[in-house]
């Protein structure tokens, strides 16, 4: 069976999980399967700092508010304390956002993909 790509998008890990599961529920009613599959599952679940449904309501506000979708999925998937950390992740936008926005990105992180105490 051949594949073929229709679309590109760079997407938060958990998302990537829930799409794993999702392909697992699907592929296992066929047979075996893939031990790749189960390792990229695994992967991303332990590296997923909050759930898909969060993730991804984190990920339009930040889509929304102007971020490439490649700096909204590092954001989620780094999950950043402190402004000082959120700037490292700003490498592939045209300039940095204003310290009140980026402010904002954390608290749209605080409040779907909380830090754990």
């Amino acid at each position: 069976m051949s594949y073929e790509i229709i679309e590109f998008h760079d997407i938060p890990i958990p998302l990537a999980a829930k799409f794993l599961k999702e392909y697992l529920e699907m592929v296992s009613k066929y047979g075996e399967i893939p031990e790749l599959v189960r390792s990229m599952l695994e992967y991303a679940t332990q590296l997923s700092k909050c759930s898909a449904d969060n993730a991804e309501k984190a990920y339009r506000e930040l889509i929304n508010m102007g971020f490439k979708e490649i700096t909204a999925a590092m954001i989620i998937n780094i999950r950043p304390r402190i402004v000082d950390e959120l700037r490292t992740l700003l490498v592939f936008e045209s300039s940095i956002p204003d310290e009140s926005v980026l402010e904002k990105v954390l608290e749209v992180l605080d409040t779907y993909c909380p830090l754990e105490e």
